[in-house]
């Protein structure tokens, strides 16, 4: 754990340097400043995540909620068609795959889609 933090403290400092080298209109420095910067952190989150960090999050564990909950109904196409919480399963014909149930808040339309 000392190690990542003297790698972030690091990071801090040369950040601060990025900052007075963008104040001083010293452009080609300071891109490649935060080149460098950018590979060091991917590397500290990298080494911060271990072995797990590498795994496909929908192929490991629990299933995502969909990111935009509500959709547009194919029966009535009002955008009501809303996800419902607890729903989400494993696809039958697809292993790996998951899927949720909607409702449609306006028509009352029920159907399962794929996540």
């Amino acid at each position: 754990m000392s190690e990542l933090a003297a790698r972030l403290r690091s990071i801090r400092n040369r950040l601060a340097s990025l900052e007075a080298l963008a104040r001083d209109d010293q452009a080609a420095a300071a891109h490649r400043l935060a080149a460098e910067l950018t590979r060091e952190l991917n590397q500290a989150l990298e080494a911060a995540a271990g072995p797990e960090g590498h795994a496909d999050a929908r192929g490991a564990g629990e299933p995502q909620a969909p990111r935009d909950p509500i959709e547009k109904c194919p029966r009535c196409t009002l955008r009501s068609f809303t996800f419902q919480d607890g729903t989400i399963r494993e696809r039958a014909a697809e292993p790996g795959r998951y899927e949720a149930q909607y409702l449609c808040m306006s028509c009352g339309h029920e159907a399962w889609r794929r996540l």
